[in-house]
């Protein structure tokens, strides 16, 4: 599942906004044919923005009573006039996310994975719109009601990609990167292990735990991960527990921090937001080497 919208399911999607339909009502209004129409449909389904009610044989397309759907409609409401599917179609979607709580358009470019034509292209239609602030090369979300649709689109994306990850779940997501904690026996296929479990598949001398970390990206994209990366969702996961996993981060860095590019995980760090957390693992692992010198 991707994130982008396509200017045709902004439009199907602000349609229905306005009021129910079906299919063949639905293409006829925005001039398009039924099985195009059907796709469109089937795709705003699978993001969850778009349900179907069924009366015996007929079915009406409604907006879904999700949160990122009732807050399409807010915004769309707000701007009746707008050609929203103008500036919120493309990469506009895996734009606005990574600049959620804002960005520097190297990160932006970094996680979205498009071009800098592309991204300038796309910044300056929403400059134009007048939604986003782009100044010394940060870009911020400006419009409340679209920074409100792009949070709790992404959220609820997040909720639909781990769903068949069926177990008890932890879960954090930091723009478009989700990492999740599960005893799920089996995870969907874009899933790639990370944290502890991770790292000792590496060759590196982790602990195992009785749960297993995974990441995954909002663009449905697998990806390779490096151990430093491992080592930073390990540490991103255990914030959320309490750092109780912290004294096991701690040995692990002290036993590996020579096999580890120290670079790249201050560089993660600050990418996954952790910098604290892990000045912290710095300073346990200092004391405990201190600690050998008395013994």
């Amino acid at each position: 599942m991707a994130l982008k919208l396509s200017k045709s399911e902004i439009r199907a999607l602000r349609q229905i906004c306005r009021q129910d339909g079906t299919v063949s009502g639905l293409a006829a209004k925005l001039g398009a044919k039924e099985s195009f129409m059907s796709r469109v449909l089937r795709s705003l389904g699978e993001k969850g923005l778009v349900g179907v009610k069924k009366d015996g044989v007929k079915k009406t397309v409604q907006l879904s009573v999700a949160s990122h759907a009732q807050n399409f409609k807010l915004l769309s409401d707000s701007r009746p006039d707008a050609k929203i599917e103008g500036w919120l179609s493309g990469f506009a979607m895996d734009i606005l996310v990574v600049s959620e709580d804002g960005a520097e358009t190297n990160l932006i470019l970094e996680e979205t994975g498009c071009t800098a034509a592309t991204l300038y292209k796309t910044l300056k239609s929403l400059l134009s719109a007048g939604v986003l602030l782009w100044k010394n090369g940060r870009v911020e979300i400006t419009d409340g009601l679209l920074k409100k649709f792009v949070a709790s689109y992404a959220d609820n994306i997040q909720l639909i990609a781990q769903r068949n990850a069926k177990g008890f779940n932890t879960s954090i997501r930091i723009r478009k990167n989700v990492v999740l904690r599960t005893d799920a026996k089996n995870v969907p296929p874009y899933f790639t292990q990370t944290g502890l479990s991770a790292l000792a598949k590496n060759g590196l001398e982790a602990m195992l735990t009785s749960y297993d970390d995974f990441y995954f990206n909002l663009d449905g994209q697998k990806r390779e991960l490096s151990p430093e990366e491992s080592f930073i969702h390990a540490l991103l996961l255990t914030t959320l527990q309490q750092h109780q996993d912290m004294p096991v981060l701690a040995i692990f860095f002290a036993k590996n921090k020579r096999r580890l590019d120290l670079g790249a995980i201050k560089k993660l760090a600050k990418k996954y937001m952790v910098e604290g957390a892990l000045e912290e693992i710095r300073r346990e692992t200092e004391f405990h080497e201190k600690m050998k010198g008395f013994e």
